[in-house]
């Protein structure tokens, strides 16, 4: 039999109770830089609930039905992005054609029955624009979204030079109100390019 020095024996001990502690120091959680939202303050969004489609100033966002997101940011192939839309609306293509009389350049037009239109140049995702009640970013700002709530979402700015109508900006989001005043409602919404001949 062979006899262990005193002090392997010792250290061998300290390693077998280490070994045995796997217990994980609990950590702090990370803290948002000042001035960003926390996604508490974000209510959630119908589609983020059940699976969706949800609008924002950098394109627009799928949830699946467990609520995981994809991006679907401008600069996005075509393909890709008339794939993920249709999806969410029951697999229904959308009616497509081309302007050739924007600023821009020419433009292809993907419409939605949902009053959801693409706008792509060049193969790539580059504008959204929406008409109908249905679609809302995630923080709940839709067309009939009533003024009030919308100055409570977030800071918006009346242009006071449009030829177009009472437009305002909120960020990256752009947008028409019904009104000028208080009793006005989002008429429509949009972000990216956009053809409207000014």
């Amino acid at each position: 039999m062979r006899l262990m020095p005193r002090t392997a024996f010792a250290l061998a001990a300290v390693m077998a109770v280490t070994a045995c502690d796997r217990s994980i120091e609990p950590t702090e959680a990370p803290v948002a830089p000042a001035g960003a939202p926390s996604e508490a303050a974000v209510p959630p969004a119908t589609a983020q609930q059940s699976g969706g489609l949800t609008i924002e100033g950098e394109g627009l966002r799928v949830f699946d039905a467990e609520g995981a997101a994809r991006a679907l940011p401008f600069g996005s192939p075509q393909e890709t992005v008339i794939a993920a839309v249709s999806a969410t609306t029951g697999g229904a293509a959308p009616e497509q054609n081309t302007n050739e009389e924007c600023g821009q350049g020419p433009v292809q037009f993907a419409q939605y029955d949902n009053g959801l239109q693409l706008l792509f140049q060049q193969g790539e995702f580059r504008g959204w624009f929406l008409d109908e009640a249905g679609l809302t970013t995630v923080d709940g700002i839709g067309v009939g979204t009533p003024r009030a709530d919308l100055n409570a979402a977030r800071p918006i700015e009346i242009d006071a030079q449009s030829t177009l109508g009472i437009e305002f900006t909120a960020g990256d989001l752009g947008g028409f109100l019904t009104a000028a005043d208080g009793s006005g409602a989002v008429e429509s919404l949009y972000a990216g390019d956009t053809c409207f001949f000014r």
